[in-house]
């Protein structure tokens, strides 16, 4: 039986329109203009299902019963014709009562106790089981109707009193007297007729029951398939993300790296130039002392990074220039912002100028300022390959490469790789403080889904900022669970749809921007998973998630705090 959603034009309530394809065009009419009577505001279609399941089916005893009534009548059976009849009356009052108080429990309840009492009346006036025809089994769809509307408790104690029921009307066979007026042929066929009929009934049930348990299998493997493919199916999207994300992170160290290898072949060939030139000049002792120390000024100048403000670096760069002008020393313009980074100044010039023949004094500066981009530029090329060494290994240890699928997890590593991961999208205005606890061990865990539960939690918190704002991680132990809280600044999540925020494809992004599986994966894989939970706090300029995983019985490593500070975390600087 299908069930569409469809409007009654009274009520405008949404009513269940059956389908006519078993039962008949009678039957669906039946069904629907039953389900309108009883329709009542805020009812789910199960629940309307129900009760015009239990109203129609009672609804059709009534005129089998004042059939049945008709039938033991005209053979002088008036007590026992007496008994359906009754049975028919009090089921269509019951019937207005539910249409009038809408009290559909009470409904069920009389009609079950109706359907208990109506086959042991009679079974005792018709003249025990065979004169009956064993009438008593129609009292067995009091415990159908439990099982199929009611409650297990309530399954129980009708299954239990139908028992008591038989059993008493077989202790009472014997003392019954009273002889059955009806030919026996109807007898018989009665007999027989009840036999198959609660038979069939009770076999289409459990057909129905095992066909819906059958039917909700299928949908449970079907549901698992499709879940994983919907998580397979994040873990790519996020993966692309984290692609474009390390494709872009990779890039300017690598730019970086090969622009300085390029300048750093014309360097090495100006100081090669420079060195000659110098080798070739006239050198006392205490001339090469001092260029000895110039070298290594000049070395430490350039393996070490000294900012100066523009314009105090301009001042000085024009002093100097100014000065080598004053010598008669060419291109002033190209050796004074190397003479700047070593730290000389015109004074410093001076006293180099004093132990240094005026002859070899051009070709000594010259020399010096071709060492300084030599070890600039190895510094930048050290620090562009450290760089990419660092993003390789964060994304090593981000995916948990090469490791068992659940193993010791310290959090504080997964989550600075993930910031190291995503720190292309937070820019700099979008400030990261951490606070993490020193008392948190590692966790056995799922290391590569719990960094993909940190990477959905912070790059909704940087989507939220939208370019600009603060994102804070804290952590801490409660007894014997760690819990991670990831708190942003944004404008928050309204109240009114927090309830749906771990919903399969609900999301609050701009249509294209997400899939709305992030933080439904994450959820299942904090609660089910590792057997923790999740919990959101929002409100506006305050998003607060709390994540709390169980700690097991492992060792406690020394781990050193990370104080909570107003820089990026020292993996995602």
């Amino acid at each position: 039986m299908t069930i569409t959603q469809a409007t009654s034009q009274n009520n405008k309530e949404p009513v269940g329109e059956y389908s006519h394809s078993v039962a008949g065009g009678l039957w669906g009419n039946i069904a629907v203009s039953v389900e309108r009577l009883l329709a009542s505001p805020g009812d789910d279609e199960h629940l309307r299902h129900q009760r015009v399941q239990l109203a129609v089916a009672s609804l059709i005893i009534v005129p089998a019963a004042l059939v049945w009534s008709s039938l033991y009548a005209s053979f002088g059976e008036y007590t026992s014709a007496a008994i359906p009849f009754f049975y028919s009356i009090l089921t269509l009052l019951d019937f207005l009562v539910l249409i009038r108080f809408k009290r559909y429990n009470l409904f069920r309840r009389i009609q079950q106790c109706m359907m208990l009492l109506l086959p042991f009346g009679l079974q005792l006036s018709l003249g025990g089981f065979v004169g009956s025809s064993v009438v008593i089994l129609w009292a067995f769809f009091a415990v159908l109707t439990a099982l199929l509307f009611g409650t297990r408790t309530e399954t129980v104690v009708l299954f239990v009193a139908y028992v008591v029921e038989v059993i008493v009307a077989a202790l009472m066979q014997p003392q019954i007297s009273i002889e059955n007026k009806l030919p026996h042929v109807v007898v018989h066929l009665f007999f027989v007729l009840n036999v198959i009929a609660v038979s069939t009934i009770a076999y289409f049930v459990l057909f129905s029951f095992v066909s819906v348990r059958r039917k909700l299998r299928e949908l449970e493997v079907a549901y698992l398939k499709q879940d994983m493919t919907l998580r397979q199916s994040e873990r790519l999207a996020t993966l692309g993300t984290l692609a474009a994300g390390i494709a872009h992170e990779l890039n300017n160290p690598a730019a970086a790296t090969r622009r300085s290898a390029e300048q750093l072949r014309d360097a090495f060939a100006r100081l090669e130039n420079s060195h000659i030139q110098l080798a070739a000049a006239p050198l006392s002792a205490a001339s090469r002392e001092a260029l000895r120390e110039l070298e290594q000024a000049a070395r430490e100048g350039g393996s070490q990074s000294r900012p100066l403000e523009p314009i105090i670096r301009a001042d000085r760069e024009a002093l100097v220039e100014q000065w080598l002008d004053e010598k008669g020393i060419g291109e002033s313009w190209n050796l004074a912002p190397s003479l700047v980074s070593i730290g000389l100044d015109p004074g410093a010039l001076n006293q180099l100028a004093d132990k240094l023949e005026s002859v070899s004094l051009p070709a000594a500066l010259e020399w010096i300022a071709s060492l300084c981009p030599v070890y600039s530029l190895l510094r930048e090329i050290g620090q562009g390959s450290t760089r990419l060494s660092e993003i390789v290994g964060a994304l090593k240890s981000y995916t948990y490469l090469g490791q068992a699928p659940a193993q010791l997890v310290n959090l504080h590593e997964g989550i600075d790789n993930t910031l190291v991961i995503l720190r292309h999208k937070m820019g700099g205005e979008i400030k990261v403080l951490r606070d993490y606890a020193i008392d948190i061990p590692p966790l056995s865990a799922h290391g590569s889904e719990l960094n993909q539960v940190w990477t959905n939690l912070i790059d909704n918190a940087v989507d939220a900022l939208g370019g600009k704002g603060q994102i804070v991680i804290r952590t801490r132990r409660e007894g014997m669970r760690a819990v991670v809280e990831i708190e942003d600044n944004g404008p928050g999540i309204p109240e009114a749809i927090q309830s749906q925020i771990f919903d399969p494809f609900f999301t609050t992004k701009a249509p294209g921007k997400g899939t709305g599986l992030g933080l439904s994966i994450s959820h299942s894989i904090i609660t089910e998973r590792h057997r923790g939970e999740i919990i959101i706090e929002s409100k506006p300029h305050r998003t607060l998630f709390t994540v709390k995983l169980p700690i097991e019985s492992t060792p406690l490593e020394n781990q050193s705090a990370v104080g909570l500070t107003d820089e990026q975390p020292k993996s995602a600087a």
